[in-house]
């Protein structure tokens, strides 16, 4: 199976949105979510959490009035977003991205190749050159519904052979840095049936590869939304109301083109341990089950939303996911998965080098010693082992297992950077440690022969 070199190893970073805005109900004007003020000021404090973890973040809502406004156009930074005193919103999002660089985050944008709303400017060319999924009677087929508009679908051939889609994309190029992220979010980038003329979903997913491979010619990574499984069985139109459902029997049809999706799913168990995440991975929230012992990445988008809450809970909510769904997974993730074993409360997978991760209680084992139980985590942050993460949601007081004849620097993080506590000599294998309710702490182990300097 060919693969493409990806220009990230995404199970060592960190692939979150952040929604910025959406469009009113007048469709007249932005409702703001997060100004480009607000972004960078969170990507400052999460940098100082996650102790320099390489961040990439899609903003959402970056364009026109916001979320899924004027598809299949994206040239036009939201005005509502801007800086004070930049004079256009486009200087305040190259800032944005500049400026996040300093806090080891690359700022991208989230993006659609999927829909088509009348109100786009290029909606007519569309129309014009057949590049719209229709219906048997040769009309565009309005299959969806967002910000009260009828929301049309682009038909990837058609698109592709008129040369729209290449236009397009480097006009996009042209307009923001993305060749210098090497990463832009497709949001649902799945296939649809055209009935005037008869395209199948085989056909579209053809033209949807050569519409990846543009993108990864440019120097840009793509990942997206879900696990692609589309097979002629699939309707355009959703039934009674629920989504539709690829067969996770149908082949992964972007498998090695595509290396993160938000939502991980649709996926055989065997096919999890099969596939390294290396090559394919990414959230798993709403596969509840695998999340448990398999994690996933983080979303943050949920979270970012309500930076603006008065009680400050974002940053809270942050810590927590960052501790026992981010750390977990990043650690899992270098080591290779053997098998997945047992059902239902007993389901775990077993891991190189005596790594076992349980369903049950969430608990990942090495070697029969526990290493995270539930939201209590001890796990390392770095491949060397050289620095972990210490964590309780709710409290917590035990002994860890610790390197042998290490001796441990232990740092309170916190969104100003770390604060040195104090340091352990002579440990002898265990490390106890106290923790307060969502307390998160760096733990250095160092060799005890080594000067260490302290403030």
């Amino acid at each position: 199976m060919e693969q493409y070199p990806f220009h990230y190893d995404y199970t060592e970073c960190m692939v979150m949105k952040m929604p910025m805005a959406y469009p009113e109900k007048n469709g007249q004007s932005s409702h703001v979510i997060n100004t480009f003020e607000d972004a960078l000021d969170m990507i400052r404090t999460i940098d100082a959490v996650t102790q320099g973890i390489t961040k990439i973040i899609y903003l959402v809502g970056w364009q026109y009035l916001g979320h899924d406004d004027k598809y299949p156009d994206f040239f036009e930074v939201n005005a509502a977003l801007k800086r004070p005193q930049d004079q256009t919103a486009h200087e305040s999002m190259l800032w944005l991205m500049r400026e996040a660089k300093r806090y080891h985050t690359v700022v991208s944008v989230h993006i659609n190749f999927n829909d088509a709303y009348d109100n786009a400017p290029s909606f007519d060319r569309y129309v014009k050159a057949g590049a719209l999924i229709r219906k048997r009677n040769g009309q565009p087929d309005p299959i969806e519904r967002y910000n009260a508009r009828k929301c049309y679908k682009v038909s990837f051939k058609e698109e592709w052979e008129s040369g729209l889609f290449r236009e397009r994309f480097d006009r996009l190029l042209e307009l923001l840095p993305l060749q210098e992220a090497g990463t832009v979010h497709v949001d649902n980038f799945q296939c649809y049936h055209n009935y005037h003329p008869d395209i199948t979903i085989r056909e579209m997913q053809e033209y949807r590869r050569k519409m990846i491979e543009y993108v990864i010619g440019k120097g840009i990574d793509i990942t997206s939304e879900f696990t692609y499984r589309e097979d002629e069985s699939l309707p355009n139109h959703m039934i009674f109301g629920l989504p539709r459902e690829h067969h996770p029997a149908a082949p992964l049809d972007t498998l090695g083109l595509i290396p993160v999706s938000w939502w991980c799913t649709r996926m055989r168990r065997e096919e999890y341990v099969a596939i390294p995440p290396k090559l394919y991975g990414g959230g798993m929230y709403k596969d509840k089950r695998y999340a448990n012992y398999l994690y996933g990445n983080m979303h943050g988008e949920e979270i970012f939303q309500d930076y603006h809450k008065p009680d400050g809970d974002w940053l809270v909510r942050f810590v927590r996911d960052f501790a026992t769904v981010q750390v977990p997974y990043r650690y899992l993730c270098r080591h290779e998965r053997l098998a997945i074993e047992g059902h239902g409360n007993n389901e775990r997978c077993i891991l190189s080098d005596g790594i076992v991760s349980h369903n049950r209680d969430c608990r990942i084992t090495v070697n029969g010693e526990t290493f995270k139980e539930g939201d209590n985590v001890f796990l390392p942050l770095d491949a060397a082992q050289t620095q972990w993460i210490a964590y309780s949601a709710k409290g917590d007081s035990r002994p860890w297992p610790f390197p042998q004849g290490m001796s441990a620097v232990i740092y309170r993080i916190g969104p100003s950077g770390n604060r040195f506590l104090e340091r352990r000599e002579h440990l002898g294998g265990s490390l106890f440690l106290t923790l307060a309710p969502g307390e998160l702490l760096l733990v250095e182990a160092v060799d005890p022969k080594e000067i260490h300097a302290e403030d």
